[in-house]
């Protein structure tokens, strides 16, 4: 019998534990998840990787498409929703530059993300590469339009709510290339 309460008091004290565990948990991971480097180290990671980037965007340009895409990490393409095959190009050109995954808009440009995170239940925070063409698709939507800003910085940035408002904030590194921030909250 006490060995039974013993048990049933460990497990008691276990279960309250994982229960007082998971939240602090979960914040921690989003803190690691959703923290965005300097601005700087984006723009290194760019001017040490310029060549591939460059190389990159020229791939994706060449094929002609007015869908929405998107290239995870491991080189699948996804089009307007629906799941497409693997593309060892994209793959390797994806792992080279470091991105979590590429966005090619409607009108041409492109974002290369590096860092941050989102979901469908909670605030998106991006931040990476973006290429806009010079001759872009006018007759296509461009998503969200992006707003030139000095520094990606948080505290130089709008603030809605106690947080970061709503924007695509882009800094210049050279013509057709800049260090974007995107922010969506919930």
């Amino acid at each position: 019998m006490k060995r039974l309460l013993k048990i049933l008091l460990y497990s008691c004290l276990f279960s309250v534990g994982l229960y007082l565990l998971a939240p602090l948990t979960f914040r921690l991971w989003l803190k690691y998840e959703y923290h965005l480097p300097p601005e700087q180290r984006v723009r290194e990671q760019f001017e040490n990787n310029r060549t591939d980037y460059i190389q990159f965007a020229t791939l994706l340009q060449r094929v002609p498409s007015a869908h929405y895409r998107v290239i995870d990490g491991d080189g699948s393409v996804d089009i307007n929703g629906v799941h497409s095959q693997a593309v060892p190009e994209y793959e390797h050109l994806i792992r080279k530059i470091g991105a979590k995954f590429v966005t090619i808009r409607e009108d041409g440009s492109i974002e290369f993300s590096l860092y941050g995170s989102g979901c469908a239940i909670c605030s998106d925070s991006y931040m990476g590469v973006r290429y806009v063409p010079k001759v872009r698709r006018t007759d296509a939507p461009s998503g969200w339009e992006q707003t030139a800003v000095t520094s990606l910085d948080s505290a130089k940035l709008p603030h809605e709510n106690g947080a970061v408002a709503t924007g695509l904030y882009v800094v210049p590194i050279e013509p057709e290339w800049f260090i974007y921030r995107f922010e969506y909250q919930e």
